[in-house]
């Protein structure tokens, strides 16, 4: 019976530090939406935030949500998948599901926000998550830290998150509000949000590696055509 008594304690405490510590993020790669898939080139307006984005919370000064569709003007947080081509022809980043935030700088409008609030894992160093170039108006936040991004290889982009390792913290992601032309938005497209244990390269050393990369190449291609010249010359 004491023996009972024992383990049933160990249960309790185990289920109290773990909601004192608090609990991951969930639905970091936005596979969980539970809204009616639109047929192909379908789209769905105005859409239900819980069901595109379960686990998000969302917010932003006259923010609509959209499936599948873009905005002419306010700011939107739209969920883009699963049946392909839809009717702006987005296609995911990665798995079913992508996230599409748009923000036309307009007031009194907000940016639109994706926040929720959940446990970074002990011995992180960064954030990384896929992007689309040219539609990667970022802006990350952790505790309303802004987290400044760099571009890392497989068309990602990184941050530097190391201070919040351990802890409960809120994570935000928007878009940046400068830089806005005239009947343009800035668009951030995004998918497959991971916490690392590596940390972020300094952007120098990422360039210079690209560099490397292609003056490597170049090397190879060149010698492979000098010696083709040579044999055939021969």
């Amino acid at each position: 019976m004491k023996t009972q008594h024992i383990r049933l304690l160990c249960v309790t405490i185990c289920l109290f530090v773990s909601s004192a510590f608090g609990q991951g993020f969930v639905n970091l790669d936005f596979e969980q939406a539970t809204i009616a898939p639109t047929p192909v080139g379908g789209w769905t307006y105005p859409a239900d935030p819980t069901q595109c984005f379960p686990g998000w919370t969302m917010s932003g000064a006259g923010v609509v949500v959209m499936y599948n569709d873009l905005s002419l003007g306010a700011p939107a947080a739209i969920l883009m998948g699963p049946n392909f081509p839809n009717a702006v022809n987005y296609t995911p980043l990665q798995g079913s599901y992508s996230v599409l935030l748009q923000y036309f700088g307009s007031t009194p409008y907000l940016p639109p926000t994706l926040s929720q609030t959940g446990l970074i894992p002990a011995g992180t160093e960064s954030i990384n998550f896929l992007t689309l170039s040219g539609e990667n108006d970022a802006a990350v936040s952790v505790d309303g830290v802004n987290i400044s991004l760099v571009p890392v290889f497989g068309g990602r982009l990184a941050g530097d998150v190391s201070a919040f390792a351990g802890t409960v913290a809120q994570l935000t992601f928007s878009t940046t509000t400068t830089s806005i032309s005239a009947g343009y938005a800035n668009r951030f497209y995004f998918d497959d949000i991971q916490f690392s244990t590596s940390s972020v390269p300094e952007p120098s050393n990422f360039y210079l590696a690209i560099v490397g990369t292609f003056l490597f190449c170049g090397f190879r291609v060149g010698g492979s055509l000098e010696l083709r010249g040579s044999v055939l010359g021969h």
